[in-house]
């Protein structure tokens, strides 16, 4: 089991302080010819990368302090204040600028790994990414035998919607389904597109009766966005399962197996099947 969040930043924020340390008992042990100082730059950088500027920012100013104490002792006893502080200040004007653009970095990172994540035209998590969700659930839903539940929505007669109105319309309504779908579940809950019109819910910690009244809201809910032309309805199959011994697919199986029957059924309805 993963340490919490904040064990994992102190543990490593004492990393960096070490690291500080080793390169401050190193810089005070070698010849004053030997600038080591440079080396500052390491641990502050490790330390914007993972834990942001503002404690970036921290560890460059008692770094640039450091290195001015032991300027005190490694440069030549007539070295004016005023250059002692200028060099610091380049020390810190160099850092800035590298932590300013290891921050564009992390930042380009995260947008190009939502990017990765997430359907363009929905916003919500592509089937890979879903894929990968239901999994880490599904391992924790054995390991603690607590509730989960999925939810596999179709849309009915889409193709007819795309034939009719065109496919502008038709992504239209497939980020009209995203929202609703999101309106109607709970935050925590993971909401995906599989592909064409097919979405689906991730619910953790969710019992089989509360999953049905959150599907069957959500079925009114489509219901009523769509009132009107085009008309828009979905069929839903519900999966409940309890520290259940099953896998990914066999869960998405199992849920659009359930669809279908709801299709079978007459459409714009909720099957549910337990595991």
């Amino acid at each position: 089991m993963r340490p919490p969040d904040r064990l994992r930043r102190a543990a490593r924020l004492l990393g960096a302080v070490l690291l500080v340390g080793l390169v401050y008992w190193v810089n005070a042990q070698s010849p004053p010819d030997v600038r080591l100082g440079i080396l500052y730059i390491v641990p502050v950088l490790l330390v914007t990368w993972h834990d942001g500027l503002g404690w970036g920012s921290a560890f460059a100013v008692g770094t640039a302090v450091l290195r001015y104490v032991i300027g005190l002792e490694q440069m030549p006893p007539d070295t004016g204040v005023t250059v002692r502080i200028a060099n610091e200040a380049a020390y810190l004007t160099v850092v800035g600028v590298a932590m300013a653009g290891l921050v564009q970095l992390r930042r380009t990172q995260a947008q190009l790994e939502g990017m990765a994540a997430h359907d363009p035209l929905t916003g919500v998590l592509n089937s890979r990414a879903f894929a990968e969700r239901l999994s880490q659930e599904l391992d924790r839903n054995r390991r603690y035998n607590r509730p989960l539940a999925l939810l596999y929505l179709d849309l009915d007669d889409f193709k007819a919607v795309n034939d009719r109105h065109g496919h502008q319309t038709g992504d239209a309504v497939l980020r009209l389904v995203a929202e609703a779908t999101r309106s109607a579940v709970r935050q925590s809950d993971i909401v995906g597109r599989l592909g064409g019109d097919e979405f689906a819910v991730l619910m953790p910690e969710t019992e089989g009766s509360v999953a049905h009244a959150a599907a069957t809201r959500l079925a009114a809910g489509i219901r009523t966005v769509f009132r009107g032309t085009p008309s828009v309805t979905a069929s839903i199959g519900l999966v409940s399962s309890l520290g259940a011994e099953r896998g990914v697919e066999e869960l998405l199986r199992r849920a659009d197996e359930a669809m279908y029957e709801a299709k079978r059924a007459g459409k714009d309805r909720v099957v549910q099947v337990a595991l």
